[in-house]
C-alpha cells in the first residue's frame, strides 16, 4: 500500500511538499539535529521540512500502549500521517543507530492507518565518527523496510563530521560542499515522494522539465 492520499496536501497538485524530519541524537549541540537543520534551509521552494523532538518519548512498552498512547507518541503518529516523506538523521553508537529512535520507530509502526509509515516515502542521513553512519544507516534500513516504509537508498550522505570539521560549536554544518551533497540528496527526497505519493504530479512536472529542456 502507498500513501496516494495522505490527507489534504497529497492530492492536489502544487501543493507544498511536507517533510518531517527524525534526529537519533538528543544532544543540544547534535550534529544530526544540525544536518536537518541545514536540510531544513536548503530544501527547494515549495518544500516544507519540520524538525520533530523525540525526547518526550517513553520506552515502547506493550502495557502502556494498551491503555492508549501517551499523548508524545499520539503527536509522532499525527506528524508522520500528515507528512508526505519522513527523513531520519541518525548518529552511530557501538555501531548501530541510537536507542531513542529506535524506540520512536517502534512506536511509529504500531499504527496502521491511512498516512502511517506503511508505504511512506522515507530517506536516512546520518553524521558521525570516522566511518560515518554506514553500519546504523543499514541497521535503520532494515528497520524501515520492517514498518512498509519505502526507504530512498541513492544518493546516500553519510558525514565524517570531525575530519575536516563539518560542524561548528552549536552543530550547525558549515562544510559548504557537504551542504551541496545534502541539497542534491534532499531534491531526490523531494523527487522520490513525488514518484510514490504523487504520481501524477510527477509526471507533470517531468513534462513541464522536460519542454522547458527543449526551449533552452
Amino acid at each position: 500500500m502507498t500513501n496516494l492520499s495522505q490527507g489534504s496536501t497529497s492530492d492536489q497538485a502544487g501543493a507544498p511538499i511536507r517533510i518531517l524530519g527524525i534526529s537519533g541524537s538528543l544532544r543540544r549541540a547534535s550534529f544530526n539535529t544540525g544536518l536537518l537543520r541545514a536540510a531544513r534551509d536548503i530544501a527547494p521552494a515549495g518544500v516544507e521540512l519540520k524538525i520533530y523532538d523525540i525526547r518526550e518519548i517513553p520506552f515502547y512498552d506493550g502495557d502502556v500502549e494498551a491503555e492508549g498512547d501517551p499523548a508524545s507518541v499520539v503527536a509522532l503518529k499525527s506528524e508522520i500521517q500528515s507528512a508526505d516523506a519522513v527523513i531520519f538523521a541518525t548518529p552511530e553508537y557501538n555501531c548501530g543507530t541510537s536507542g531513542v529512535l529506535k524506540n520512536a520507530i517502534d512506536w511509529a509502526s504500531r499504527d496502521r492507518s491511512e498516512g502511517s509509515l506503511m508505504g511512506k516515502p522515507a530517506a536516512i542521513i546520518g553524521a558521525g565518527g570516522r566511518a560515518g553512519t554506514a553500519r546504523a544507516h543499514m541497521q535503520i534500513h532494515e528497520t524501515l523496510a520492517e514498518t512498509g516504509a519505502l526507504v530512498m537508498v541513492k544518493p546516500g550522505l553519510q558525514v565524517q563530521a570531525f575530519s575536516p570539521p563539518q560542524f561548528d560549536a552549536e552543530g550547525n554544518l558549515i562544510d559548504e560542499k557537504t551542504r551541496e551533497l545534502l541539497a542534491k540528496h534532499v531534491e531526490a527526497l523531494v523527487t522520490w515522494t513525488r514518484l510514490i505519493a504523487r504520481p501524477m504530479e510527477y509526471v507533470r512536472y517531468a513534462c513541464e522539465m522536460d519542454t522547458a529542456a527543449a526551449v533552452t
